[in-house]
């Protein structure tokens, strides 16, 4: 088992390079004009998908990767072209991402969202959403994902538990919060800054 690896932005040389990240009232205004602009626009959404709700998740995806590194030497890293994400089947949150993210980019890459219905399409994405799937489809999942550099990330309660890295979940008071297994973490060849871990709910720990 590998040491959970750390990386802190306040001394590393790289911190620099990352955006900041926007006071409060400046993130809440662009989100309530980014939600207003999709529930306005053409795309269409399953009548049960929560335009806002997936909206927060999406910008938590980027605000994510501030404090995440890929290792030097993968072909994620090393990559110049594109940060791919790949959706594991939830066609209205890859449409809402390509919205999102058509300007924006995520560690100075261009965004490129990949749809994918069985675990057989992962192609060593740097982020993989998985949407609610079976045990077996899961676990299919994180067999082809463990010891890799991708961050699995999910929004089904008990996925933190089975091996997923970061799960959202709602608060009591109907808040987006999100759950990190350390030993998922511990697993893969990410580096991940404390900070994240501090404002997390851990689960999986030794």
């Amino acid at each position: 088992m590998r040491p959970l690896k750390f990386i802190d932005y306040d001394a590393n040389n790289n911190a620099s390079s990352r955006p900041p990240i926007a006071p409060m009232a400046r993130l809440y205004l662009k989100l309530v004009l980014l939600i207003a602009t999709l529930l306005l626009s053409n795309a269409s959404y399953a009548a049960n998908f929560d335009v806002r709700e997936y909206t927060l998740k999406a910008v938590f995806l980027e605000r994510f990767t501030r404090f995440i590194d890929w290792p030097e030497d993968t072909s994620q890293k090393n990559s110049p072209e594109s940060f791919i994400i790949s959706v594991m089947g939830n066609p209205e949150f890859s449409e809402l991402l390509r919205n999102i993210y058509q300007t924006q980019k995520i560690q100075g890459k261009k965004v490129s969202i990949q749809d994918i219905n069985n675990p057989s399409e992962i192609q060593k994405p740097h982020l993989l959403f998985i949407s609610d799937t079976s045990d077996e489809t899961l676990n299919s999942i994180l067999e082809l994902t463990r010891d890799t550099p991708t961050l699995t990330i999910s929004d089904t309660e008990g996925f933190a538990e089975k091996g997923v890295m970061i799960n959202f979940f709602m608060s009591r008071n109907q808040k987006i919060r999100f759950e990190i297994n350390e030993l998922a973490v511990k697993e893969s060849e990410l580096y991940i800054s404390y900070k994240l871990l501090s404002v997390a709910k851990i689960v999986g720990e030794d």
